[in-house]
């Protein structure tokens, strides 16, 4: 008598599940704009576009603001923590996503974009002139203070974790297939 152990009696391949990387940039209408604050696919956290009204920007269920009529939701330009995309968690009920609230260890264990306030105005430090962090040059046209780069929902990445293996320029997270570009092989919203 013949006994095997270990041997596997599926010819499924076994796949490994890679943790997402938040937040996410997708571009399915190839406009350089991330789908996720525009308009027609603006993502509140929820999954989906908002008509809600809340008093907290940061929130998920925010509404889709634009005051300035450029297409973009407000809250993705005011360096703000305001989540868009898919990814919320908050655990402390603080209205801070946990990836950006530094006061978890969530904040410093993931790849994603960091938020950082260490002046407390609201506005994450990474993309303020005094200490930017990208890897391009502070660029600030309309003079509030944040960089442009970060209020045109472009996939320009600030501060730490910028990883740029086949060196285009962009965050190699964020490129199709990449763990912030919708998890793995892409995707859309929900």
């Amino acid at each position: 008598m013949l006994i095997l152990s270990g041997c596997k009696s599926s010819t499924e391949p076994e796949v490994e599940e890679i943790e997402s990387i938040f937040p996410m940039y997708i571009d399915e209408n190839s406009n350089d704009i991330n789908d996720f604050v525009e308009q027609t696919t603006h993502d509140d956290g929820f999954g989906k576009a908002s008509s809600t009204t809340t008093t907290n920007s940061s929130d998920p269920g925010h509404s889709f603001v634009d005051e300035n009529n450029d297409g973009i939701c407000d809250y993705a330009q005011d360096g703000s923590p305001t989540w868009h995309g898919p990814g919320f968690i908050d655990e402390n009920n603080n209205g801070i996503c946990d990836y950006w609230d530094e006061s978890l260890p969530m904040h410093q264990r993931h790849e994603g974009m960091r938020f950082h306030d260490e002046n407390d105005n609201h506005v994450n430090d990474y993309m303020e002139e005094e200490t930017h962090w990208g890897e391009h040059d502070f660029v600030d046209e309309n003079q509030d203070g944040i960089c442009d780069l970060a209020q045109n929902g472009s996939p320009t990445w600030h501060g730490p974790g910028f990883v740029d293996m086949n060196g285009n320029g962009m965050n190699d997270h964020w490129e199709e297939g990449g763990r912030g570009h919708g998890g793995m092989m892409g995707g859309g919203h929900n």
